[in-house]
């Protein structure tokens, strides 16, 4: 792909995500290679296994931290009524000579988290056992992603800009 064709692409798929919708006429502008590429990235299954690779990177990268530290953090919230002195008002009243005054502090009363941070042990074996868990499924994952985009691509591919759009919306 040409640098001027990649760009167009990427400010193709911009306006798309943009307005959150496609159009006949939209796929009409692209060339089979970007409409294919528009209908298998957003493919149902492409976007489960995607979300479920990006899932369990996040949590190889977690138990990656948690072995390089040697420990877990356990944070635990919870919701405090915090009371703040506000405004003062003063109400005088008058009975012949005598002048009373009577003030009363107003209180605002917001609500704050508060956490604290508690370490624990960890069990390395089982956290290498768990990492290596989480690679195979990302690694499934991956591969499940790759094939349904190759064969969605390759069946969407030849399609006319018509037709690509017809099965991009009854999908």
């Amino acid at each position: 792909m040409t640098n001027n064709t990649k760009l167009f692409a990427v400010i193709i798929a911009s306006v798309i995500s943009m307005c959150g919708c496609a159009t006949v006429d939209t796929f009409q502008k692209m060339n089979s290679a970007e409409r294919a590429h528009y209908v298998c990235s957003r493919d149902t299954y492409y976007e489960r296994f995607n979300n479920d690779e990006l899932s369990q990177r996040a949590r190889i990268d977690d138990i990656s931290s948690t072995l390089a530290r040697g420990y877990r953090v356990h944070k635990s919230c919870r919701t405090v009524k915090v009371e703040k002195p506000g405004t003062v008002s003063c109400t005088s009243s008058s009975a012949g000579a005598n002048t009373n005054t009577d003030c009363r502090q107003n209180t605002n009363i917001t609500y704050e988290n508060v956490c604290t941070e508690t370490p624990v042990s960890i069990d390395a074996n089982l956290e290498k056992g768990n990492l290596k868990v989480s690679r195979d499924m990302m690694e499934r994952a991956m591969i499940e992603k790759n094939n349904i985009y190759s064969l969605c691509y390759s069946m969407i591919e030849p399609m006319s800009a018509e037709q690509a759009f017809s099965y991009y919306k009854s999908r």
